[in-house]
């Protein structure tokens, strides 16, 4: 089905660079801006590489429109790795773990991943979150399937068997924007790959689960630097 095209600006993602050039890479929440990833504590310091804002039309009735969206995060990044070389881990929130597990994949390196699921398509299908945007997909013509086309080179769990072994996850049992099943079925599949108690399970909902981030990454560098 035709559909008018959309201003750049809803689709191409803002890059905001830190001062750490082979430093961390982290994609914010869809609707969520650096400042107030900042106030949250999920970003923390400026010891960082870049931080995406999500484009606003990745999440689209149109699953074309989802997909290019992750297209020119993909690409971006790339080019980035290109200049600087592979950043030290990419971090994720929701569904901003979706590009960083992509790429963690694409360049084996660790992804920390907070409140992230397995399949786009079945998060649109499933999540009260999504609930007017299956409706106005319906509503055109778009059914499941035609987002699991779209999306299937970019779901999460086509790339966590690629990642760095110490890579993180962390899901919230009392999730509601994540089904569990969702949560579960991709820590399922990151088992095959990273070390057992790098995958988390907090008895949390969604917004807690970001919330709690801030600590955890700052648990997390301090448990490396003492390994090292």
């Amino acid at each position: 089905m035709p559909c008018t095209p959309l201003p750049a600006d809803e689709i191409r993602p803002r890059r905001i660079d830190g001062l750490n050039s082979r430093g961390a890479i982290y994609f914010l929440p869809w609707g969520m801006g650096f400042t107030t990833a900042r106030w949250l504590g999920l970003v923390g310091g400026h010891d960082w590489q870049a931080c995406y804002r999500l484009p606003d039309a990745m999440v689209s009735p149109d699953p074309e429109v989802c997909a290019g969206c992750i297209a020119a995060i993909e690409g971006d990044v790339i080019r980035l790795a290109a200049r600087n070389g592979p950043p030290s881990r990419l971090v994720g929130f929701s569904l901003g773990s979706v590009p960083a597990t992509l790429m963690a994949g694409r360049l084996g390196r660790p992804v920390w991943s907070f409140a992230s699921a397995d399949r786009g398509e079945l998060m649109i299908w499933s999540s009260p979150a999504a609930r007017g945007i299956r409706r106005e997909a319906e509503r055109r013509g778009f059914r499941r399937d035609d987002f699991a086309a779209a999306l299937h080179r970019y779901n999460p769990i086509h790339w966590i068997d690629r990642v760095a072994p110490d890579s993180r996850l962390v899901v919230g049992r009392f999730d509601r924007m994540v089904p569990r099943a969702r949560g579960q079925a991709l820590l399922d599949r990151a088992r095959r790959r990273i070390v057992g108690d790098h995958l988390v399970e907090l008895p949390l909902g969604h917004v807690a689960v970001l919330a709690a981030s801030g600590f955890l990454q700052r648990r997390w560098l301090r448990a490396d630097a003492t390994r090292r």
